[in-house]
């Protein structure tokens, strides 16, 4: 291949890349909308007639009012589930596959976006045999990978190694310029400024939080020593 179409191949990456995270952002969005819209209606009536108790506790019209608050309780608590269900995916089938070979696709995809960007990724050769769940592990690494980029200046070293110790299967990846999160993942708690990068960065750490859950694993992020972070995956390996 020519230079120029590696070149054209290596941008072409980085634009999919891109798009990728734009559509992440337009399906926040959308579900944050939902909930909005969901939610809104039913807790002006509640606040409502909360207040008319609190004007007039002792008033005839009290239980009328508590009764409004219990009707509208339920229909949000019925809206709630019903979106859940519509916005709840069933589970892929389970494919193991060599951290070998997943660690070779990643790099073979961002290692050019990295060189794009002025980055150096330098990926650890994995350890012979291991396994794990193909679609998730490559969806939760890619992820990784992706944040970690544009969360890094130029000049900067990336580094993601497997190891396995003690019957699991460990993905570190360490970033110098992305310092650990203050907000928790696990719940996907809002951070106080939840504006740009910082609210972003909550997202895909809390949304890789959970794929690493469902498959026995968990993810941590971890100050690194002098300055940055490094995000472990852990996960118990596919027989």
């Amino acid at each position: 291949m020519a230079d120029s179409d590696a070149d054209a191949t290596d941008r072409g990456l980085a634009r999919l890349d891109g798009l990728f995270q734009l559509q992440r952002r337009a399906a926040v969005a959308r579900v944050a909308s939902m909930i909005g819209h969901l939610i809104g209606t039913p807790l002006q009536v509640i606040q409502g007639r909360a207040a008319l108790i609190r004007g007039n506790p002792t008033g005839e019209s009290t239980s009328e009012h508590a009764r409004r608050i219990e009707e509208q309780v339920e229909r949000l608590v019925l809206r709630i589930r019903k979106l859940i269900a519509f916005l709840t995916t069933p589970e892929a089938e389970s494919n193991p596959r060599s951290v070998s070979e997943l660690l070779d696709e990643v790099l073979s995809l961002y290692g050019p976006i990295a060189v794009q960007f002025g980055i150096e990724l330098r990926v650890a050769p994995a350890p012979d045999g291991a396994r794990v769940e193909e679609a998730s592990t490559l969806v939760v690494l890619s992820s990784l990978l992706s944040l970690a980029l544009r969360a890094s200046s130029r000049g900067d070293v990336i580094e993601l190694r497997a190891s396995e110790p003690e019957a699991r299967i460990v993905f570190e990846l360490e970033v110098p310029s992305m310092q650990p999160p203050k907000a928790r993942i696990d719940l996907l708690d809002p951070p106080d400024n939840d504006a740009g990068a910082d609210a972003e960065r909550i997202q895909v750490l809390s949304v890789c939080f959970d794929m690493a859950r469902r498959q026995n694993g968990r993810l941590q992020v971890l100050p690194r020593e002098g300055a940055g972070s490094i995000i472990r995956v852990e996960y118990h390996p596919s027989k």
